[in-house]
């Protein structure tokens, strides 16, 4: 009698630690959260790979001098598809008609982060790009990317690897502090 007691007992056990595993992936970002919906549909195929190759540094001024790459300011995209406050660059199309819309009313665009770390992890982009690391290292080709998607786990073991690949340190306060 003992026996199916324990059985179900462990069968109750770990449908529930697969139930948390569910919970923590969808809280964490990395399911149903990959690849999502942005307020105006950016393609970094078009602008960073294609003809256009503009490189990463262009739009994500801080990367090699703020712990945060930054999310390009509505200026950014401003600069080139309404240079002087007309739009010229590719004004008939749907996204620049939403740029052009965000900038008459001074607001920021409301891109949604997809690479975001919890709050206890830090990744200075700064010191990375100085050791050398290219964007795509931990972004994937985004240049590649019609819709930007995260790539990369971005958990602490993926982290390790690569800063033992690379002979980086691996002590906590490196990204715990």
């Amino acid at each position: 009698m003992a026996r199916p007691k324990l059985a179900l007992l462990g069968a109750a056990g770990a449908l529930a630690l697969v139930a948390v595993l569910i919970v923590v992936a969808f809280a964490s970002g990395m399911v149903g959260k990959n690849a999502p919906d942005q307020p105006i549909a950016f393609s970094h195929e078009l602008h960073a790979g294609g003809t256009n190759k503009i490189p990463c540094m262009y739009c994500h001024t801080s990367a090699d001098r703020s712990v945060d790459a930054g999310i390009p300011a509505v200026q950014v995209c401003a600069g080139c598809h309404i240079p002087g406050g007309t739009p010229m660059v590719r004004a008939d199309r749907p996204g620049v008609k939403q740029l052009v819309t965000y900038w008459q009313n001074k607001q920021s665009i409301p891109w949604v982060r997809i690479h975001d770390l919890p709050d206890h992890a830090h990744f200075p982009h700064m010191r990375h790009v100085k050791a050398g690391l290219q964007c795509q290292e931990c972004h994937g080709k985004v240049e590649e990317m019609e819709k930007v998607e995260q790539v990369a786990p971005l958990r602490m073991g993926w982290c390790l690897d690569c800063h033992k690949q690379k002979q980086a340190r691996i002590d906590c306060a490196v990204c715990h502090y």
